[in-house]
């Protein structure tokens, strides 16, 4: 019951100009999609939350490779593991890491006599496993927007451990760059409590009212606003972004409209972020997913919107593992569709999951993900 693109190479044999045709799923393959998926989160409630991202793999082949350089927008980069998966998936020879981080964040750590908490990621980022090809150097720019002040401290410190000669440096073609920026849909300001003025970011950093005397002021910008001034000479079309991650702490779909540009010249090729109700839940409720999400956004929503603008998103999950297998776990797919009526309820998400996306009209990207969503 599915329109489906020629074999299961047709991410390789699709050339890099040619679209991918958007598929729909019959209602039966949806439910089959949808009792795996809900059956997955019981056998393991985290499943997207910690996904294997497997179609991180063969990123330099899905990536076009028409620019000068790779453009990776890390927002909401924390302890700066997405930005250092991908300098080490794109140009492994910089030697920016998730093994190369977590030994640079805790020295800087121990530089001011304290430790970070989960100073190794919250998914156990700093123990993946590292790309097989350790020589390649490839020009990526990778842009890192974290809005505390006390974490981007962090950042910058654990960077000129890992990068001494800073951003620019002249033997390499990757670069780090650090914001201490929010992005959202419109342009304003945020303000932090002056805890945050030192890197340690203990729990009195947080965000506080504006006008709170000693607050911290940051910037905050939309997407388009950041890429428009960034990248002046682009005046026809907005950059390349090969890749738009998102991690807005439940503000994700605001990150997403103030993209509305990039998103409608379908100048993202991929597209990740995350999808977090629990957050709405808590007290006080924060963020726009689930039941008191404020203004409340469905993922449904979100990827039907994302839809019409030419993306197909999938929910990224976790392969079932050995020790699985060993107990009779069926095996699962490494992604499940959304787009195209394969995903028809929002998913019993206990915690957070996250969504992936590629633009149709990079066949190649789309038809990676396609072909790991094996259950469509």
């Amino acid at each position: 019951g599915i329109k489906r693109q020629g074999d299961d190479d047709a991410a390789i044999n699709i050339g890099n100009g040619e679209e991918f045709q958007r598929i729909t799923c019959t209602p039966e393959v949806a439910r089959k999609q949808a009792d795996r998926m809900n059956k997955r989160f019981n056998e393991w409630w985290s499943h997207s939350a910690c996904p294997d991202q497997v179609w991180m793999e063969s990123i330099t082949h899905i990536f076009p490779t028409t620019e000068k350089s790779y453009l990776i927008m890390d927002i909401g980069c924390n302890k700066g593991y997405t930005s250092a998966d991908f300098l080490d998936a794109l140009s492994p020879g910089t030697n920016i890491n998730p093994h190369s981080l977590v030994k640079s964040i805790r020295a800087v750590a121990k530089d001011m006599n304290t430790k970070f908490d989960r100073d190794g990621g919250v998914c156990n980022d700093s123990n993946k496993p590292l790309n097989k090809d350790r020589q390649a150097r490839r020009p990526v720019e990778v842009h890192c927007f974290e809005p505390s002040p006390a974490t981007f401290n962090m950042l910058i410190s654990a960077r000129s451990k890992l990068m001494p000669n800073g951003v620019n440096d002249p033997e390499g073609k990757a670069m780090w760059h650090i914001h201490n920026l929010g992005l959202h849909e419109k342009n304003s300001q945020m303000s932090w409590h002056s805890a945050c003025a030192s890197a340690v970011g203990d729990e009195l950093c947080t965000i506080v009212p504006d006008g709170t005397e000693g607050a911290i002021s940051v910037d905050v910008v939309t997407v388009d606003k950041f890429l428009e001034d960034t990248y002046p000479a682009n005046v026809k079309e907005l950059p390349l972004v090969h890749m738009l991650k998102i991690d807005a702490e439940g503000l994700d779909p605001a990150v997403l409209t103030g993209a509305t540009s990039l998103l409608i010249q379908n100048r993202a090729v991929m597209v990740m972020f995350e999808f977090n109700p629990g957050l709405s839940e808590k007290d006080p409720p924060h963020g726009m997913w689930g039941k008191r999400g404020n203004p409340r956004k469905k993922l449904l929503e979100v990827t039907r919107w994302l839809d019409r603008l030419g993306y197909d998103c999938y929910l990224d999950t976790r392969l079932v593992d050995e020790k699985e297998r060993s107990k009779g776990v069926p095996e699962a797919p490494a992604l499940y569709r959304i787009t195209g009526d394969c995903l028809t309820e929002e998913p019993r998400v206990r915690g957070w999951a996250n969504v992936v996306c590629a633009s149709r009209k990079f066949g190649k990207a789309a038809s990676a993900l396609r072909n790991l969503a094996t259950m469509v």
